[in-house]
């Protein structure tokens, strides 16, 4: 036998043992895993979407099939209301809300065990929620500015300018940009913020837009045309016209029960949708989805302001303010409750999520000749100030609350007595126009800009 074969046989025996020994390892090592219970092996959100839709999920992926997990073995800090679902190795906890803005969650799952063994563990996965992306207008001597900024600090970005903007839209890649000609007609464009290409949309009429919309989706936009001059025999009164730009640039009316145009009172898309609410002269409450159906929901006098989810509208009629359920068509009156002790009279509402209200009131002094402009959190029972100017002496214009919610913006004038004009044919503002950005749930004051018509 040779010195050769021998190592040969040498090598295979330490090589076979050293395989062995680590299969053993690996198998110790594997019982051990499986006897300590699943772990966290991976996770998914989606850190935009949690804050900008309800029904997002937060997906955790273990090392091993889990046996099925009941909602009381799972946590949520900060709280918020949740349904849980398993599916092999996959614990999907899904969010019944949006969640708020830059704010760290964590997801803790207690007793834990494989569909082997029922050896319990514990998984927990925190995240962090995005910030959004604020856009306002801030009408300036020489040229407008569409400007971005965030929640707090005090940083912004002009993205835009323009002489005599009066309004804009914010659309997945570009905004509409709605800005006055001399003659008091209105111009439409679409401007790329990333390239800076300006396109301007032919429009079916001259005349003068108003009532801008975008869908939160950032696929279509909407608008009202009135022809101008005004006649008898003008082709548009108020007419609403959309455009999907899924489908190209093409200005398409929006017809209603008849088949015709719609000239409306108001109207606006419901959140993340391209289906719209058109209040019409004929004071008709339509519900319009992107395939044509109309709904007919009621007679109202006007359309006021949508909860945050798209599911109540707050219209007016004769007597005052309503919450309408879009789904079911019930209405509720709404009165407003008393602010530190006085009584209330009530203005724009908006309706969130879990029933309460943000509403503009007006509360009279005890001598009854001087009123204070507030916006309030109402529960029904009790009013709760969020903003009130500064001495009582400005005035509150109009407010937006964000999708998730959380904050509300409101548009103020500091004082009333001396506010000027910025001389505008249409959507004229004071030149001193502010707008506050305030935590409802804390009536906190996070920032202030110089602007108005803050896009969320």
């Amino acid at each position: 036998m040779s010195r050769t074969s021998s190592d040969e046989r040498g090598f295979r025996r330490a090589l076979a043992l050293t395989v062995g020994i680590l299969v053993a390892l690996c198998a110790v090592f594997l019982t051990l895993g499986y006897l300590q219970g699943p772990k966290l092996s991976s996770a998914q959100v989606d850190p935009r979407g949690v804050v900008e839709q309800s029904g997002q999920q937060v997906r955790l992926f273990a090392n091993q099939a889990v046996a099925q997990v009941a909602p009381s073995q799972v946590a949520v800090e900060p709280a918020v209301d949740f349904t849980v679902t398993t599916e092999g190795d996959i614990i999907a906890v899904q969010f019944a809300s949006r969640l708020d803005y830059a704010t760290e969650y964590t997801v803790t799952v207690s007793g834990v065990t494989s569909v082997y063994i029922a050896q319990p563990s514990t998984i927990s996965y925190s995240f962090t929620t995005s910030s959004p992306t604020l856009y306002y207008l801030d009408r300036g001597d020489g040229a407008d500015d569409i400007v971005t900024t965030g929640l707090t600090g005090s940083g912004r970005e002009v993205i835009y300018s323009a002489p005599h903007i009066q309004d804009f839209a914010v659309l997945d890649e570009f905004l509409a940009v709605v800005t006055l000609n001399d003659d008091h007609t209105s111009s439409l464009s679409f401007v790329n913020t990333s390239t800076d290409v300006v396109e301007a949309v032919r429009l079916p009429d001259s005349g003068s837009i108003s009532g801008l919309d975008a869908s939160a989706a950032g696929n279509a936009v909407g608008f009202t045309l009135t022809s101008q001059p005004p006649g008898a025999d003008q082709a548009n009164n108020s007419t609403l016209y959309v455009i999907d730009l899924t489908a190209g640039r093409t200005v398409a009316p929006v017809v209603g029960l008849t088949g015709k145009p719609v000239d409306v009172l108001g109207w606006q898309f419901l959140p993340n949708s391209a289906t719209l609410l058109a209040l019409t002269f004929e004071r008709s409450l339509l519900l319009i989805d992107p395939t044509g159906a109309v709904s007919p929901l009621g007679q109202y006098m006007g359309l006021d302001k949508l909860s945050p989810d798209g599911s109540i509208a707050t219209m007016t009629d004769s007597f005052g303010e309503l919450a309408l359920t879009l789904a079911t068509g019930t209405t509720e009156r709404l009165e407003p409750s008393a602010v530190e002790g006085a009584k209330a009279f009530l203005g724009s509402t908006v309706v969130l999520d879990n029933g309460d209200r943000v509403q503009k009131v007006v509360v009279p002094d005890p001598s009854g000749r001087r009123f204070a402009s507030l916006l309030v959190y109402d529960d029904g029972s009790s009013a709760r100030i969020l903003y009130r100017t500064p001495d009582d002496g400005g005035s509150i214009s109009d407010f937006t609350v964000s999708p998730n919610g959380q904050y509300v913006a409101i548009e103020t004038v500091p004082d009333a007595s001396a506010a000027v004009s910025d001389g505008y044919f249409f959507d004229a503002r004071a030149t001193s126009v502010t707008t506050i950005i305030v935590d409802i749930a804390s009536g906190a004051q996070t920032r202030s800009v110089e602007g108005f018509g803050l896009r969320w």
